[in-house]
């Protein structure tokens, strides 16, 4: 019999968060609206105990969730989700903790021999024969009130994740399994910040970049770095603040005056000028990047490596991944695979694929 209370006071917060630092586990979800801010609007967190008590805290009711924050950062407290990274990222910005002692059942999934990219769904049918009911996975959940079905798909979501988690262990049988699975777990602890990448790197996103040269993907480089500041500052979207078509149009055509942007086709004529003057600056820095530092055209990069010797590597650990009863992709995927053979053999040490747990499935690489 599952106890689901809903919690709608700072009082009922705290009683909560301070009954769950005394458990060893506590389950752990988020019902959340993402379409017109940068940041996802947080709808309900969902908090399930070893003895079937269910907690959905009104995260509209109560903006203030820093009670929760002790019981995210507890190193005695395991926190059990399913494809954790966005849920952690998005309760770290809430609550103002880092959470740590992180039980991904996603991840154990793969240790456990299934398909690490399976849905919750489908992983707990195969194993503990649970069928959820989704019938709500596009609801709105900041409107108010919510409706007693979104409060039950709410609560499944979570209830389930202790067993689940009880399962998984019992396949992963082997202690060196465990132990790998102990290894990637503590990665996750460094995760809470993964909504936040280095606004450096978003170049890399936009759709178009990969026909520039290397100057124009200096500019671009800029150019996407502010956006990226301007959308986390105003909470918009990366493309209502500009679209990726009009950044790559400043990374070609490299605008130095007001003159030069007002010709730009696409660019919103009711734009202040101090906005104005942030981009030329930073088309203005992309221009002033030395021939060096400029990032390197994709089509310039080194020669793929042939099919052949991905699909090696691949199959040798595919073998690797059936003597140990885990499931490979969560070693490499093709991707990742084929960056690693790229490397020159003196590189390939600081890759993943050559550091912990992993190595040993490309030790002794064909080729």
């Amino acid at each position: 019999m599952h106890d689901v209370k809903l919690i709608t006071t700072p009082a009922a917060l705290d009683d909560l968060a301070a009954e769950l630092l005394l458990r060893e586990a506590v389950a752990v979800d988020t019902e959340f609206f993402w379409e017109r801010t940068f940041y996802p609007v947080l709808g309900l967190v969902q908090l399930a105990t070893p003895d079937n008590q269910c907690w959905l805290v009104d995260a509209v009711q109560l903006p203030n969730l820093t009670a929760l924050g002790p019981v995210l950062a507890s190193a005695t407290v395991t926190k059990v989700l399913h494809d954790a990274p966005q849920d952690l990222a998005i309760l770290a910005r809430a609550t103002g903790a880092r959470p740590c002692r992180i039980f991904d059942t996603r991840l154990a999934a793969g240790f456990a021999n299934l398909d690490p990219t399976c849905s919750l769904q489908l992983l707990l049918r195969q194993t503990l024969g649970v069928e959820l009911c989704k019938d709500e996975t596009r609801s709105d959940w900041v409107r108010r009130p919510l409706r007693p079905n979104q409060l039950q798909y709410a609560a499944a979501d979570v209830l389930h994740l202790l067993p689940l988690r009880s399962a998984l262990l019992a396949r992963c049988a082997a202690d060196e399994v465990r132990a790998w699975l102990h290894e990637e777990l503590l990665r996750l602890d460094e995760v809470a910040s993964c909504l936040d990448r280095d606004p450096q790197s978003q170049y890399l996103r936009v759709k178009g970049g990969s026909r520039l040269s290397a100057r124009q993907l200096a500019i671009l480089r800029e150019v996407a770095a502010w956006r990226e500041l301007e959308a986390r500052q105003r909470d918009w979207p990366r493309g209502h603040v500009l679209p990726d078509e009009l950044l790559i149009d400043l990374a070609c055509l490299a605008p130095q005056d007001r003159a030069a942007l007002a010709r730009l086709p696409d660019l919103p004529r009711n734009m202040p000028e101090a906005v104005l003057a942030d981009l030329l600056a930073a088309v203005a820095r992309g221009q002033a990047v030395p021939d060096a530092a400029c990032p390197q055209p994709s089509h310039l990069a080194a020669r793929p490596t042939p099919k052949a010797r991905v699909d090696a590597l691949l199959a040798h650990i595919r073998d690797g991944c059936a003597a140990q009863r885990i499931h490979p992709a969560l070693v490499a995927s093709r991707a990742e695979a084929e960056a690693f053979l790229n490397l020159p053999q003196a590189d390939r040490l600081s890759h993943p694929l050559a550091q912990g747990w992993r190595k040993q499935f490309v030790a002794e690489v064909p080729g």
